[in-house]
């Protein structure tokens, strides 16, 4: 549980805030303090704090000329979701010289949206404190904080998930081949360990590469004509060049998942989905692909 100090000096205040942590649970409260050090004497309509939600997306716009060329670009828009604010302060005057020191509790909305870091679809949220002036310039801090994906959101049904995402064993079937993939933990975890179990029944021997594996997250911008990227987010290999021999292949493995916001997540504009892909990497032909479903929380203290 990262915490998080931080200083400005903005418009006659020097302010310090200081975060008990940065990353956030939706439904629980945010704990910290403000400092607030006046240099300047300012009239204020009050003291606000709050969570700020913004979400941003990417996709495509095609614009036709006068002379009929066609060209497209990619478009970045970016909207304002949630501003969950908290009054400290009511309308002030402050003194130069005087000090303020605020203890605050900020709520973190029930559902979130949890903090999404990729390029076509993201949201980031931001602790926002401002000193409102009238007819003047507004004295503020800000921090980037991060709102988790709960594993109980995901389990009660609040983000939809494909049908055996949360399933702790799940099977597939490609050319040849069938397999049944099992985790624990199941939802995955960011930044978090996990273990697997991965049973192959090939009908034939087949020449491999090796046996790859994979987890990848597919983000969407699910507006008209958005953009779509495929992150793998980690990687490893059960074995090298060989035959694999007809019958019943059993293995065990190990991972951590990155410490990067790639939560199985669905906004106003945009969501993600991951899988677990089985690579049978064959030479000089096509790779048959063992896939299964897979959610992705970021914390499992609920």
């Amino acid at each position: 549980m990262p915490s998080r100090h931080a200083t400005n000096d903005s418009h006659g205040v020097a302010w310090t805030l200081d975060l008990e942590r940065d990353d956030l649970i939706p439904g629980q409260l945010a704990h910290g303090r403000l400092r607030l050090d006046v240099r300047d004497d300012l009239r204020t309509r009050g003291l606000v704090i709050a969570l700020v939600a913004t979400e941003q997306w990417q996709h495509q716009e095609t614009h036709t000329d006068g002379q009929g060329h066609t060209s497209t670009r990619t478009v970045t828009s970016t909207d304002e979701l949630l501003r969950e604010p908290v009054q400290l302060l009511p309308p002030t005057d402050l003194r130069a010289g005087e000090t303020r020191d605020l203890a605050f509790e900020v709520p973190v909305p029930p559902l979130g949206p949890a903090s999404l870091e990729a390029t076509v679809s993201r949201l980031s949220w931001e602790l926002e404190a401002k000193l409102d002036v009238p007819s003047g310039f507004d004295s503020a801090i800000s921090i980037p904080v991060r709102v988790l994906q709960p594993t109980a959101l995901l389990r009660a049904g609040v983000v939809r998930v494909r049908e055996f995402a949360l399933y702790p064993s799940a099977d597939s079937a490609t050319d040849g081949a069938t397999a049944s993939l099992g985790f624990d933990p199941m939802p995955l975890c960011v930044g978090g360990p996990f273990t697997g179990r991965l049973t192959i029944e090939t009908e034939r021997p087949l020449k491999l590469q090796e046996i790859r594996l994979e987890l990848r997250v597919h983000v969407k911008a699910t507006v008209s004509s958005g953009l779509e990227e495929d992150i793998t987010a980690w990687v490893a290999s059960l074995g090298g060049e060989g035959e694999l021999a007809a019958g019943s292949h059993a293995y065990e493995f190990a991972g951590e998942v990155p410490s990067r916001d790639l939560p199985t997540i669905e906004l106003p504009h945009g969501r993600t989905d991951a899988a677990f892909h089985v690579i049978l990497a064959r030479p000089m032909a096509r790779d048959p692909h063992l896939v299964r479903d897979v959610a992705i929380c970021s914390t499992t203290e609920i």
